[in-house]
């Protein structure tokens, strides 16, 4: 078939008959709903095989024509390229393709069968809609390099989401990209699953983020790389930078050491990660210590995702996350626990022990730390906080009733247990503070003497002072009674 342009189209549209240039009807009904701008159509898939608004590549010149009903459209927002066919005027479909200014999703996901992804560069540059770019093929390093050059030449602003799913890039194909990719700090979602990018990758992305003077990235896919511990650590170097909140990293070779690299971004006051997908990695108790250890004082992850049953952990690793998630040594240090983390295991915790399961559950409730200091500590210890005498009396009974209330609001396992105690632990708290008060009234009635008494001291040494001033300095023998005698001579003088 020879070549065809967009002009080529535009001359025959209008009295066209869409039965008769395309090779079946739903073809035919799919540029009808295109050409009458029919607003319920704003999803299209190329596909090899017929289905429900798929438009099937057939003989003749159907994807000429679909590229042209595309350019004009200004209903389509999502395009999903799954299929060529055998190639036939695939130029005639990119030409049509740079026409529109609608797509906000573009998804390639078979090969350009030798057309320079180069010829897409009017779509992106002109497309200021567009927000996902999806790639799911095998990306050859001359495809990288053109997909770099169509990303670094359009520097497409819109662009938020950019997704490489089982793409073979390797640490050359990505590298070209990420070059590219250093003018898109707008970018909220980079997907990179499957690519084997490995160590060099990771030091070139960690450059990469760094490079953003502010990042919008707040997803991160790095699933099935085959990373291992350096590779994490280089990555985890540069995401101080990030406002990062979903981090994947399932399938890699990450082991404790790797994990023990995260604790600094972990406890950085920039650190927004919300979900650690770690599942398929086997870390091990050694690695369960690193992530508790490193989420001490995290306020913001929920949910930490591993398989229980491939991860490696035994009673030892489990035992460092009931410590993470309520410490128990003292009252204070349950405080100071983690009361954000409400997942750790697979979706649902199957395998996750019911002791972890419950803590988590309290910290899905307002007010975790209050449960858990009642649940962990039946005997209030209110010795520390004599220091604060009677004034903390009052503070003490609001702490109390405002439990109370909260309990009551929140239907917890073990809540009717905690409420019909929580009375008796009240009143033992108030008796420990009153027995309390006499022995400190005590100490504190000899602690005021000794104030008292100092400054009175004080006053004495500045009264004998002033006197040996006007008796005309003091002498160097203090009991010679002649000096006393001269001095109060010059005074009467005077």
């Amino acid at each position: 078939m020879e070549g065809r342009d967009f002009d080529y189209y535009e001359a025959r549209a209008r009295d066209v008959k869409l039965e008769d240039i395309t090779s079946c009807k739903d073809n035919a009904e799919i540029l009808r709903r295109l050409r009458d701008q029919d607003t319920s159509l704003d999803d299209i898939s190329i596909a090899d095989d017929a289905d429900d608004d798929y438009f099937v590549v057939g003989e003749g010149d159907d994807i000429g024509w679909l590229g042209y009903f595309i350019g004009k459209s200004i209903c389509l927002t999502y395009f999903y390229i799954n299929s060529w066919g055998e190639g036939e005027n695939i130029e005639a479909l990119i030409e049509g393709i740079n026409h529109n200014q609608s797509i906000t999703c573009l998804h390639i996901g078979t090969d350009l069968r030798g057309v320079s992804f180069r010829n897409l560069t009017p779509f992106f540059r002109n497309n200021n809609n567009l927000a996902m770019l999806e790639f799911n093929f095998e990306v050859g390093l001359e495809c990288a390099q053109s997909i770099a050059f169509v990303l670094d030449e359009s520097r497409c602003q819109s662009l938020k989401n950019l997704c490489f799913k089982d793409c073979s890039l390797g640490e050359e194909g990505f590298a070209v990209i990420a070059t590219a990719l250093r003018t898109y700090p707008q970018l909220e979602e980079l997907s990179l699953e499957n690519n084997n990018i490995g160590l060099t990758s990771c030091i070139t992305l960690a450059d990469m983020l760094r490079g953003w003077e502010t990042s919008n990235l707040k997803h991160l896919d790095l699933d099935c790389n085959g990373i291992d511990d350096q590779g994490l650590q280089a990555l985890a170097a540069g995401m101080n930078n990030t406002k990062l909140e979903e981090l994947w990293l399932s399938n890699n070779l990450i082991t404790a050491a790797g994990l023990m690299s995260m604790s600094d971004y972990f406890q950085s006051e920039s650190c927004c990660l919300n979900t650690l997908d770690l599942s398929h990695i086997d870390f091990g108790d050694e690695g369960a210590v690193a992530l508790a250890e490193g989420l001490i004082g995290n306020k913001s992850l929920s949910t930490l995702y591993f398989d229980p049953d491939e991860s490696g952990i035994t009673n030892v690793g489990w035992a460092a996350f009931s410590k993470l998630l309520c410490d128990t040594s003292n009252v204070n240090s349950t405080y100071h626990s983690n009361h954000n983390i409400e997942t750790i295991g697979e979706h649902g915790m199957p395998g996750t022990p019911i002791y972890i399961r419950r803590y988590l559950e309290s910290n899905e409730c307002p007010h975790a730390a209050i449960h858990k200091i009642l649940k962990s500590h039946p005997d209030l210890d209110m010795n520390p906080f004599f220091q604060w005498k009677l004034k903390l009396l009052p503070v003490v009974i609001n702490w109390f009733q405002s439990a109370r209330s909260r309990m009551l609001a929140n239907d917890l396992i073990g809540a009717s247990i905690q409420r019909q105690s929580l009375p008796s632990r009240e009143l033992s708290a108030l008796y420990k503070f009153v027995r309390g008060m006499p022995a400190l009234t005590v100490i504190s009635y000899w602690q005021q003497q000794v104030i008292n008494i100092q400054a009175r001291r004080r006053r004495l040494d500045v009264e004998e002072e002033t006197a040996w001033v006007r008796l005309g300095g003091r002498p160097r023998d203090e009991g010679n009674v002649e000096f006393i005698q001269i001095g109060a001579k010059r005074m009467r003088q005077e």
